[in-house]
């Protein structure tokens, strides 16, 4: 298990980033085979409800990158921006876009299946 952050005030942010440093590499590596697993199994199959199945392992693969990314960062570097922390802080960005459009993705397609087909 990971730990909490210690402030019960922490914002979503500052939760993500605790978990992120304290979780295992390993972990964080499964999170993405798996994430991406499901996702494209879920796009391939195109069975009832694929489109949940696709944003939920789109969610844990860009937080699997996002949290991998984060963790390089936090790592000792020469003084001033290196061309490595910028290609990390645009991966960094890149799999946060991502999650949060998988996540927008995610919450809509069960907002559809959980009306169905209303007719006005």
């Amino acid at each position: 298990m990971v730990p909490s952050v210690a402030d019960p005030e922490a914002s979503l942010g500052q939760v993500l980033v605790a978990r992120a440093r304290n979780a295992s590499p390993s972990r964080l590596v499964l999170d993405v085979v798996g994430g991406g697993s499901i996702a494209g199994v879920a796009v391939w199959a195109r069975s009832g409800g694929w489109p949940v199945l696709a944003s939920a392992g789109t969610c844990f693969a860009a937080y699997g990158v996002w949290a991998l990314a984060e963790r390089e960062l936090t790592g000792d570097f020469a003084p001033g921006p290196s061309v490595e922390q910028r290609v990390l802080r645009g991966i960094r960005a890149a799999a946060a876009i991502a999650g949060l459009s998988a996540f927008a993705a995610l919450l809509f397609s069960m907002l559809g299946i959980a009306l169905g087909t209303i007719i006005s």
